[in-house]
């Protein structure tokens, strides 16, 4: 077991992978979110898993961040750029209200999946006995 950084492209005038040189590729790698300067030619390294520890994940407006982290760093008002207007709510309730709802749905479509195993496993019995 070891190490497993992610890295993640700030914007699109990040150069690609493939066209950087190995020693630029070097500097990337060398990267950590523990270190001064986490980003380098538009690459940065939010996050890295280390032996068996899984952190769960949320990305939340270009920003990959671990979930016990995002509540100390989505203290600003939720800015809605299709309404263009600022909503009275911290980043962090909208984000919660966000994943509590697809919590919800996904648990929906885990019970209707259970029922129709359930339903469909019976139904064999009724055609076998």
């Amino acid at each position: 077991m070891g190490t497993t950084t992610i890295y993640q492209k700030h914007n699109d005038f990040g150069r690609s992978l493939r066209l950087m040189s190995k020693k630029e590729i070097e500097i990337v790698s060398e990267l950590s979110p523990y270190g001064k300067n986490t980003s380098y030619l538009g690459w940065s390294v939010p996050v890295e898993l280390h032996n068996k520890n899984v952190y769960l994940l949320v990305f939340w407006k270009g920003r990959m961040m671990r979930l016990e982290q995002a509540r100390e760093r989505l203290i600003n008002k939720y800015y809605d750029k299709y309404r263009g207007k600022t909503i009275n709510m911290y980043e962090w309730t909208v984000l919660k209200k966000f994943i509590l709802t697809q919590v919800e749905y996904q648990d929906s479509l885990f019970k209707k999946a259970l029922q129709k195993q359930k339903r469909s496993s019976q139904n064999q019995g009724e055609r076998n006995g």
